[in-house]
């Protein structure tokens, strides 16, 4: 479940940097330890984004660099980013190309949402959705895991219905809000996210681990 504070209303028209708040974020996957981090963010509003660096056995699109920036929606416990790399090389030599997705495929978590002053810990908790920007459909991901969670107890019932609920929300809201399917998104990438997603990068980089 998630537990973050919400803020008061922010009135449009200040600068950038007196609405965005520095923060760190922490990030795993449910019930794994240890975490990644602290990493460098901001929040605006009711969205935190935070950045990272991969490691050169990632091969970047051409024009980006290595730094993946994520957006974290905490009214609703979704974590997003559009992948900074198209290939990668694993250490037993495996290649992973994601040529077929293209350069503006997004990927969308469920997640949940800790928030400790202004220190945050995200942990996925296994679905996913890959949303493509060029008129494909999107593709969700991993709807086992979630239910083997639940199966070997590690997901209380608590927990899934919460999830369940909040993933329900954020399909409604951004992707798909009216009852038949339609050719556009309804709002993503979110607009919410555009100010932080302007910012120039947080702080020196950490370095993905993998």
């Amino acid at each position: 479940m998630n537990t973050v504070d919400h803020p008061d209303h922010i009135a449009q028209g200040h600068a950038l940097n007196s609405l965005s708040q520095p923060v760190e974020v922490m990030r795993g996957r449910h019930g794994q330890e240890p975490l990644f981090g602290p990493l460098p963010g901001a929040r605006h509003g009711s969205v935190v984004a935070y950045e990272f660096e991969l490691p050169d056995s990632f091969e970047p699109w051409p024009g980006r660099t290595l730094i993946e920036r994520t957006f974290v929606l905490l009214d609703l416990g979704v974590s997003f980013a559009n992948p900074c790399w198209a290939r990668h090389v694993k250490p037993d030599g495996t290649v992973v190309d994601r040529g077929p997705e293209g350069s503006d495929t997004w990927y969308v978590d469920l997640v949940t949402v800790e928030q400790h002053g202004d220190s945050y810990v995200i942990r996925d908790l296994y679905i996913d959705v890959m949303v493509p920007m060029d008129g494909r459909h999107y593709r969700m991901l991993d709807l086992d895991e979630f239910a083997d969670a639940i199966d070997d107890g590690s997901l209380s019932m608590e927990q899934a219905t919460d999830a369940l609920r909040r993933w329900q929300r954020f399909l409604d809201r951004h992707l798909h809000a009216e009852p038949a399917p339609v050719g556009n998104w309804t709002d993503f990438p979110p607009a919410a996210t555009l100010p932080l997603l302007e910012l120039r990068q947080f702080d020196n980089p950490v370095r993905w681990p993998g």
